[in-house]
């Protein structure tokens, strides 16, 4: 059963149970009042049988009774019947006219139950409730107006309408609500998750404000197909563009294979072959293991922790730079002594042997290269800046994409994958933490890593 059919289910149930609870509010209201007509004949009945035993015959002595005689009240009909037509001896105040309908009565078993009854008054179109008395010489019958009941309940019965079409009103207006703002966004949702499954992964959901649990469903719906759509498209690129970077190795490989089996090389030639299909294969290495890094990196798969030394890691990168380039001035008085954190020191020194090599490549040599870290209570921050040419506005914005380079020939020439920076960053981020880069053209770069001390 769909939603909107539980919805509908359960607005009949309500409506059922308002018609059936004003129902029985009618029901039991005649039922009181009718019951209170009732006593008042019993009381009145039960004085007529006491004046017939005081004062034998005096029901027959005037069919006008006097002012002073206890059977005179104002609501009631009084009449006397013995034998011939019957003797009225009081009449309702109200409603004059009112004569019960006698005719099929058995006045002397209603006499002999004395139970009242129902009957429909003469010339009239209201209905009486009746009691019959023994008096000796005759019967006496004692009727009332049930306009008053009927009055009371014409009222509820209108009460009842009212209350019935404020319900019907308000059930139907919270259906459209909950339709409008929830099973419609819902229906929608299903629908666009039907497209995308069918492929159409361009399909967004028109949802209601999100201040609806279905506009933040509707929300969080488009959010997490505009993720997956960005995923895709940076998936697509990734795997172009690695195609694209393994394919000049191959074709290199592949080129100088052929001139070595077709005999066109000289010796000299053939060695200066085999150095650039050793250097091909070993950037064609770097690259698989850089993209193998990665994959593993997007896993989550879990950090080896350990406790380390921060302040020597930066000093033996800073060491392994020295011995890579002597002549570079390298200043590591930045680095505060004794910082400790918690960290797979493997990937950690991985980022930070990157981010140097990065810098190293990209800066002549005469570039000063600064290491400094500081610590507090929570976290750690590290420095790594160079005084190279520094990077312009328009790259530095993607400076951690995978495969992006500000100068795409020096870097494949220098022998660099693009991905440096993608590993260092994806490395912080495995550690909980943030990594950013500021720089200036013609003052140099400054990256920045901010880790927790502890996991």
């Amino acid at each position: 059963m769909t939603l909107r059919s539980r919805l509908l289910l359960a607005s009949l149930v309500v409506m059922v149970t308002v018609v059936a609870s004003l129902a029985y509010v009618s029901f039991r209201q005649r039922s009181v009042l009718t019951d209170q007509l009732d006593a008042q004949l019993e009381v009145v009945a039960d004085n007529a049988e006491r004046s017939a035993e005081r004062l034998p015959g005096a029901f027959i002595a005037s069919p006008q009774p006097r002012p002073d005689e206890p059977l005179l009240t104002g609501e009631l009909y009084v009449a006397l019947i013995s034998g011939g037509e019957p003797q009225v001896l009081a009449r309702p105040v109200s409603e004059p006219d009112l004569v019960p309908d006698l005719e099929g009565v058995d006045l002397a078993q209603a006499a002999e139950t004395r139970e009242p009854f129902s009957a429909d008054a003469l010339e009239s179109d209201t209905r009486a409730r009746v009691m019959v008395v023994d008096v000796g010489p005759g019967n006496v019958v004692f009727a009332i107006s049930t306009r008053a009941v009927d009055d009371a309940q014409d009222q509820l019965l209108i009460t009842a309408a009212i209350v019935l079409g404020v319900v019907l009103a308000a059930l139907a207006a919270a259906f459209w609500s909950v339709d409008r703002l929830g099973i419609r966004p819902i229906e929608s949702v299903t629908k666009a998750a039907e497209d995308v499954a069918a492929g159409r992964s361009d399909h967004r959901v028109e949802h209601p404000p999100v201040a609806t649990e279905a506009g933040r469903l509707g929300l969080a719906f488009n959010t997490m197909l505009d993720a997956r759509q960005a995923l895709e498209v940076r998936q697509r690129r990734f795997v172009a563009d690695a195609s694209h970077e393994l394919r000049t190795p191959l074709t290199t490989l592949r080129g100088y294979a052929a001139l070595h089996a077709s005999g066109r090389l000289s010796d000299s030639e053939t060695d200066d072959a085999m150095q650039r299909i050793h250097s091909e294969s070993k950037r064609m290495e770097a690259l698989v293991e850089d993209l193998l890094t990665l994959a593993s990196l997007d896993e989550d798969r879990p950090l080896e922790y350990s406790n380390i030394d921060l302040s020597q890691l930066l000093a033996d990168v800073a060491a392994d730079a020295s011995a890579i380039e002597p002549e570079r001035p390298i200043d590591v008085s930045a680095i505060d002594d004794g910082v400790q954190i918690a960290a797979d020191r493997h990937q950690l020194t991985q980022a930070l042997t990157t981010i140097v090599n990065n810098a190293l490549r990209h800066t002549p040599t005469t570039a000063k290269l600064t290491l400094g870290c500081t610590s507090d209570e929570a976290t750690v921050c590290i420095q790594i800046a160079d005084e190279g040419p520094g990077i312009a506005p328009e790259h530095l914005g993607h400076l951690f994409e995978r495969f992006y380079r500000a100068d795409p020939g020096r870097e494949r020439s220098a022998g660099g994958s693009g991905l440096g920076l993608s590993i260092a960053q994806a490395i912080v981020t495995a550690h909980h933490g943030q990594i950013d880069a500021r720089s200036s053209v013609g003052q140099g770069t400054t990256i920045t890593i901010d880790l927790p001390r502890n996991r």
